[in-house]
């Protein structure tokens, strides 16, 4: 507990008078290959047909729908481009020891008693049958999403930390272009969970969503999700040291200098040693179990291996 403390004492500053402190980045300790089979969630939570409708969600862009499965778990069911990112984000992002939500990719299924739908009706045939579905955990007393609490990429508890640092490369690690935050009313992509970490109260904080990932970067002419020959035609201009100390990258998206801002060769030092420990194989069953083809898995793997190298380099002049 008290490596807890030392870490993030910096962000202990924020907490109120007797509230949980505020957690960025906890250290995620080994890994293990079901790790990037079952993601965060682990394989006990497996979604679990039968499952039931709820409501369809007409939040966000993409077609969504909330159902329930056999052991009563609330489920929020999206379909589309964002489902391969968002599963292979939530097991990529917890492997460096940074928070996500439980999240699964479902081939195929059936939601019983479907109701009439407006947008999810053209990925949900009449009968209920779907397929390539994104499964993300709703009812977790463990991992509480809240509301009315937002952050900002310059105006967080963990400014100037190795840990903020890392997080940002990690959005450019893997395209993640919408970076939305409390600068974006009502539509922040950076949220705040209220959980447990080693048996005590805290306030996670977190990017919720990564489905603007594993495609191009750019302005809203150029970027693409879920796009891995656009992902791979990137990643040789990730990052180089034009002079000794200097860092440029060559990411652009929304609140690009929030998140290209502040990075130093030492940060990428920190977060190395936890990029360099995962596997190749590792790597390529976090994308298979997300649902990736077998070309896209060799592809986007192969190209995170060549952003992973591209940091080497740096870290190394």
């Amino acid at each position: 507990m008290m490596r807890l403390i030392c870490l993030f004492f910096p962000a202990l500053l924020w907490a109120a008078d007797g509230a949980p402190p505020p957690v960025l980045w906890h250290d995620p300790g080994p890994l293990s290959l079901d790790h990037w089979r079952c993601g965060p969630g682990g394989c006990r939570r497996t979604p679990a047909p039968p499952f039931q409708f709820v409501k369809e969600d007409l939040s966000g862009t993409n077609p969504k729908v909330t159902v329930k499965d056999s052991h009563g778990l609330t489920w929020d069911v999206k379909f589309g481009e964002e489902v391969i990112p968002e599963c292979f984000a939530s097991r990529f992002v917890t492997a460096l020891g940074y928070f996500a939500e439980p999240t699964y990719f479902v081939a195929t299924g059936k939601i019983q008693g479907m109701q009439k739908l407006r947008r999810a009706g053209r990925m949900i045939k009449p009968d209920g049958r779907f397929a390539k579905g994104r499964f993300e955990l709703r009812d977790q007393p463990d991992f509480v999403f809240l509301a009315n609490r937002v952050w900002a990429w310059d105006d967080n508890p963990f400014r100037g930390s190795h840990e903020l640092a890392g997080l940002k490369i990690v959005m450019m690690l893997l395209s993640n272009w919408d970076a939305k935050d409390a600068r974006n009313p009502g539509d922040s992509n950076n949220g705040v969970f209220r959980g447990e970490l080693e048996g005590s109260p805290a306030f996670l904080y977190a990017v919720f969503d990564w489905g603007a990932s594993l495609g191009r970067w750019g302005g809203p002419r150029r970027r693409e999700k879920s796009d891995c020959s656009g992902f791979a035609l990137d990643t040789p201009q990730f990052v180089r040291a034009p002079a000794p100390g200097q860092l440029q990258w060559g990411y652009t998206g929304k609140h690009q200098a929030g998140i290209t801002g502040g990075i130093t060769v030492e940060d990428v030092r920190w977060l190395l040693p936890y990029l360099t420990r995962i596997p190749p194989g590792q790597l390529r069953a976090g994308l298979e179990a997300s649902g990736a083809t077998e070309r896209q898995t060799t592809c986007w793997a192969g190209a995170l291996e060549n952003r992973i190298q591209e940091l080497r380099a740096v870290a190394a002049r």
